[in-house]
């Protein structure tokens, strides 16, 4: 039968990779001058700026503002630095963040993650260059800030943050899960007032079990923390309750619970200011803060020693189009006594809920953690570490997965559960670092078995008369061996299908190759036998396999690529060695057809390969003439191998070749097939 269709799938002549070249050195300065641009989206949008934006931009500012200065301080205190390093970072992130910002709701400053990766590094780092240079936990936060903006700008300026796409979602959300469980867990003796615990350096484990063996030195700061913990448990559930309830009230409701932080810290200052206002710093009952330098004191050049930061600190960058603006926030902060800044999910989302306009609110921000610095410092003197213990734990629990998130893991894949695990029990018994490079390298793990052992399906039909009716019914091709479908009937006598599930390449080549080659000996007529005479077969033949004359003489089979995006030489040279071995099994040249190709360099690969065109006619090697075969023996083994060997396929084959065997469809496979 002819083939109407006769072109090849793809003939689309590809320019030649010295035109490419030529065009990319022409384009050159427009490329870099659009690039250049793109760093600075602030000239998109502020000559548009204007009252109403600028409004909305004030009141999400301040809120946001408000809400970050006593986190700040309660991340500072994680890492183990003074907490204005934290207001510091606050200021710089959100000032500057507003110049390179394309997403209007993402706030720039440190975070409870971001502080515990620093709280586990620096001990470690401090302890490397304990024998040589004396530095201080500042000093080296400060040049960790450094080198993290530089390899943020190298990754952003490169465009490289699509590596990140490679940390799977169950990864991230595991790493943070410890990180929340780890923040609380370290939280615990600063919340009760018990000290000797140490809680940077010991994995949680270790600090829970030492938390509950030091609870009889517990002081009078647990009353205030965990009243700080109820008050703004309540106040949170509250509103939300009350927002739904009345309606009518959710827009008051919502920043009252945001003022929730401000009163907290407000209250519970006061209580330290008069216990403690009468009695020298040896007596105080409770653990403050004591005394924060105003303004910004701390502006001198980090330490620029490259070996400071070492190996051992794992710099995780956000994954976002905001990389840029990071990398120079931390490179610009380092100077100005900041510590590691990043995307905030938390504050982000308040930003957005408190109706933000622009980027220019990350500047109001910054103001008004700048008025406090000035301001306020003589206020934070008394503010009870307790408070600031309650104020971490309630912000970081925001950040737990919820149980659905869990229950669609186990629904979708059980693998993404147990990787999420991974992440989790790690980092509980050993560190963050660790817990993620686990996390990630078990995924990393699943991912290649998966690539390495994929199904081949051999497809049956199923009739479809829903469209086409009774009189001409529709297929579809589905497993036949999938408990699904009942009513699936085998393809015509003498044609197999498979369908591939995955790219064809070095990992799976091997395996694809057996599974075509098993199930052919296994489900059609083994014909070699009649066809070479004993003295002409090899000694290490199987011939143990029956001949059974009940299954079908293979003809033509038939190849589903409709998920093959990529073949390498590996993959191809697996499909020349089925070609071979099947022909050997069926003691004929068999029709290899291909359907669904959707990569037209995969058609030129098998083009390449010498598929795709006819050869000798099947009708060569008929059993009955006995002619023989050529078969695998050490005599002529070379001659064979290089007939059916890439390395010695020609170059080209011209695309304006007659495609024989590729086909749009499997019902067009399976008619060219039966009428060759």
């Amino acid at each position: 039968m002819s083939n109407d269709n006769s072109n090849l799938l793809y003939t689309r002549k590809r320019p030649s990779f010295a035109s490419e070249v030529k065009d990319v050195f022409q384009n050159f300065p427009h490329y870099s001058l659009e690039y250049i641009k793109s760093i600075f989206p602030i000239k998109d949008w502020i000559g548009r700026y204007n009252l109403t934006w600028f409004t909305g931009d004030l009141i999400a500012g301040l809120t946001v503002g408000a809400v970050i200065i006593p986190q700040a301080m309660g991340f500072a205190t994680i890492i183990g630095i003074p907490v204005e390093y934290g207001l510091y970072s606050s200021f710089v992130g959100m000032l500057i963040y507003c110049i390179f910002a394309t997403a209007k709701d993402m706030t720039i400053g440190p975070t409870a993650v971001m502080s515990l990766i620093l709280a586990q590094n620096i001990p470690k780092i401090l302890e490397d260059y304990s024998g040589t240079i004396k530095y201080s936990k500042t000093e080296v936060a400060t040049c960790i800030c450094l080198f993290s903006g530089v390899f943020s700008l190298v990754i952003g300026f490169l465009r490289l943050g699509w590596v990140f796409n490679y940390i799977p979602g169950p990864v991230i959300s595991g790493y943070i899960t410890a990180s929340v469980i780890t923040i609380s867990i370290g939280q615990l003796p600063n919340l009760f007032g018990i000290t000797g615990v140490e809680t940077r350096t010991n994995p949680p484990y270790r600090v829970l079990i030492d938390f509950f063996a030091a609870i009889g030195r517990t002081k009078i700061d647990a009353a205030i923390g965990l009243v700080s913990l109820a008050f703004l448990y309540a106040v949170k559930i509250g509103c939300s309750y009350g927002g739904k309830r009345f309606p009518k009230y959710k827009k008051f409701l919502f920043f009252t619970s945001i003022l929730r932080y401000i009163v907290c810290i407000l209250v519970t200052t006061l209580i330290a200011w008069l216990l403690l206002k009468d009695k020298k710093e040896k007596a105080f009952q409770i653990r403050v803060v004591k005394t924060v330098p105003r303004g910004l004191k701390h502006i001198k050049v980090p330490p620029l020693e490259t070996e400071l930061v070492g190996s051992r600190y794992y710099i995780l960058v956000n994954p976002s189009q905001e990389i840029i603006a990071i990398g120079i926030t931390n490179v610009i902060g380092c100077f100005l006594g900041s510590v590691t800044a990043t995307g905030s999910f938390s504050r982000s989302a308040l930003k957005s809920k408190t109706g933000v306009r622009t980027p220019f609110a990350g500047v109001f921000s910054a103001l008004f953690v700048l008025l406090a610095l000035y301001v306020l410092t003589p206020a934070f003197y008394y503010i009870p570490q307790a408070a600031l213990a309650a104020i971490i734990i309630q912000a970081v629990l925001v950040l737990l997965v919820s149980p659905s998130y869990i229950k669609m893991l186990y629904q979708v894949q059980i693998w993404d559960l147990a990787v999420f695990a991974v992440a989790i029990i790690v980092s509980m018994v050993n560190t963050l670092d660790n817990g993620i490079l686990a996390s990630w390298g078990f995924a990393i793990l699943i991912i290649l078995i998966r690539i390495g052992r994929p199904h081949v399906d051999a497809l049956g039909q199923l009739v479809l008369t829903t469209f086409g009716g009774k009189d001409n019914p529709k297929h579809a091709y589905v497993p036949l061996d999938h408990p699904s479908f009942t009513t699936v009937a085998n393809p015509p006598d003498g044609i197999i299908i498979f369908r591939f599930k995955e790219s064809i390449t070095f990992p799976n080549a091997t395996f694809i190759d057996d599974a075509i080659v098993d199930y052919v000996r296994l489900n059609t007529r083994r014909m070699y036998q009649m066809a070479v005479k004993k003295g002409d077969q090899p000694w290490n033949e199987n011939y143990n396999l029956p001949r059974n004359e009940k299954l079908p003489e293979l003809r033509a089979i038939i190849f589903d690529c409709s998920a093959v995006a990529l073949i390498d030489s590996s993959g191809l040279q697996s499909l020349l060695d089925v070609k071979k071995s099947v022909n050997k099994h069926s003691a004929r040249n068999v029709e290899y057809h291909f359907a669904n190709i959707l990569e037209e360099h995969v058609q030129n690969a098998l083009l390449n390969a010498g598929f795709g065109v006819p050869e000798t006619s099947p009708d060569q090697f008929s059993h009955k003439s006995g002619a023989n075969i050529e078969i695998i023996e050490e005599n002529n083994e070379k001659r064979i191998d290089e007939e059916n060997n890439i390395n010695h396929i020609p170059a080209v084959i011209s695309v304006t070749s007659k495609k024989r065997f590729f086909h749009f469809t499997i019902e067009e496979a399976i008619l060219a097939a039966q009428n060759p």
